[in-house]
C-alpha cells in the first residue's frame, strides 16, 4: 500500500518586513535611468536608512519607475540589477515633490573571469570569500526580484500546477493539471517558514505514517536559516558550457533531512537559470533519487520569475516477497509554473504598486 503523504512548496514570492504601521508614511517616486531617457527596467530599488538598513524594496517598472513608501526622513536609494555592481545614491528626502531621478553608473560583473579551483572545500557564504560572494550576490538579486514580482503579475499571468504519477519506465500512469489566478499578496504555490525547515527538515515522517516532502522557494534560499545550515562551493561542468554553478549541501555534522544541489548561473549575463536539488540525510528516502528543480526566466519587461518547477518523490510500498523491502512502485511529480496571459499582451511592471515586502 502507498506509504506517503505529499506536500510541495516551491516558487513563493513574498516575505514580510518589519512593521512600520505606527509611523506615518509618505512616498517617493524614483526614476532609474542608465542615461538620459534610457529607463532601467526590472532593477531592485530600495530605501536605506542612515545606518544602511534596508527599509523597503521593489522592482522598477518598464519605464524605470518605482514608488516606495516609508516614514518621513532622509534615505539613500540603492539600485541592484543583475549583471552589474550595486549603486547607492546620495541622500533623498521623504516626502518629495516630483521624481527622484537616478542616472546610475555601475560596473559589469565578470563571472567568466571567476576561477574555480578543483577540490575547494564547501564553505559558508562570507564576504571575505570573494569568488563565492560574487556569484551568490547575482543569485540573490534574481531570487529577490522573482519574490517581489508577484504583485506585478496580477491580471497578466496565471498559475499552472500539475500532478503526475510516473512508472519506473517513464510511462505516465495518471496526470492532472489545474490553472488558477494570481491575486495581489497571494503566492501561487504556498510557502513554509524557513525556521521550520531548518529545525524539522525537508522530509518529515516515517515508514508507519508516510512522508511529507518540502522544496525550497526564494524566501527559503534567501533566509539566514538556509545560509547557516548549508555550505557552498563553485563548480563548472563540461555539460553546462557557459555556466557557473554554486553548489550547496548541509554543513558537516547536520543529520536532519535536508537538501543538496546546485544553482546554475549564466556566465555572460549573470542571470540565474536553474536550481536542481535532491533530498539527503532522509534515511531510506536517500535510496530513491527524490528531489526537484526550479527554472527561472527574465521577461522582456525586466521581471524575473519562476518559469517552471517540479518536485519528484517516490511512491513506496513494502514488498513481502522481497524480505519486507521498501520499493518504489512509481514516482509522483508535483510541479507548475507561471503562464502569461493567453492574449500575449506584453507584461508591464507597474509604476505605482505598493512594494511587495511591506
Amino acid at each position: 500500500m502507498p506509504l506517503q503523504r505529499v506536500s510541495a512548496c516551491l516558487a513563493g514570492f513574498l516575505i514580510a518586513a518589519p512593521s512600520l504601521h505606527a509611523q506615518v508614511e509618505s512616498e517617493i517616486r524614483i526614476r532609474v535611468e542608465a542615461a538620459p531617457g534610457q529607463p532601467v527596467a526590472g532593477a531592485l530599488v530600495g530605501l536605506l536608512d542612515q545606518s544602511g538598513r534596508l527599509i523597503t524594496e521593489g522592482i522598477s517598472s518598464t519605464t524605470g519607475v518605482r514608488v516606495l513608501r516609508a516614514p518621513q526622513g532622509n534615505y539613500r536609494v540603492r539600485v541592484r540589477r543583475i549583471g552589474f555592481t550595486p549603486y547607492v545614491s546620495a541622500s533623498a528626502q521623504i516626502p518629495r515633490a516630483g521624481d527622484f531621478v537616478l542616472r546610475i553608473e555601475s560596473q559589469p560583473v565578470a563571472l567568466k573571469s571567476v576561477v574555480v579551483v578543483a577540490g575547494t572545500p564547501c564553505q559558508r557564504i562570507d564576504r571575505d570569500l570573494e569568488t563565492v560572494a560574487v556569484v551568490w550576490e547575482e543569485i540573490a538579486k534574481a531570487l529577490s526580484t522573482s519574490r517581489l514580482t508577484n504583485d506585478d503579475l496580477a491580471g497578466v499571468a496565471r498559475t499552472r500546477k500539475y500532478k503526475r504519477l510516473v512508472a519506473d519506465d517513464g510511462r505516465v500512469i495518471s496526470a492532472d493539471t489545474t490553472f488558477g489566478e494570481i491575486s495581489k499578496n497571494k503566492i501561487p504555490f504556498g510557502a513554509i517558514d524557513p525556521a521550520i525547515l531548518a529545525s524539522k527538515g525537508y522530509v518529515q515522517g516515517d515508514i508507519a505514517t508516510g512522508w511529507e516532502y518540502f522544496g525550497p522557494d526564494e524566501t527559503v534560499l534567501l533566509s539566514s536559516e538556509f545560509a547557516s545550515t548549508h555550505c557552498f562551493r563553485l563548480l563548472r561542468e563540461k555539460e553546462r558550457t557557459g555556466r557557473i554553478g554554486l553548489a550547496f549541501k548541509p554543513v558537516p555534522g547536520r543529520k536532519i533531512a535536508d537538501i543538496a544541489g546546485v544553482l546554475w548561473v549564466d556566465e555572460a549575463t549573470s542571470e540565474l537559470r536553474e536550481m536542481i536539488f535532491q533530498f539527503v540525510n532522509a534515511g531510506v528516502i536517500d535510496q530513491f533519487e527524490a528531489g526537484g528543480f526550479t527554472r527561472f526566466r527574465r521577461m522582456p519587461s525586466g521581471a524575473w520569475l519562476v518559469d517552471e518547477w517540479q518536485l519528484r518523490m517516490p511512491r513506496l510500498e513494502i514488498r513481502r516477497d522481497r524480505h519486507s523491502d521498501l520499493v518504489a512502485v512509481a514516482y509522483m511529480e508535483n510541479g507548475g509554473g507561471i503562464v502569461i496571459a493567453a492574449d500575449r499582451t506584453p507584461m508591464r511592471l507597474k509604476d505605482d504598486s505598493i512594494p511587495a515586502n511591506r
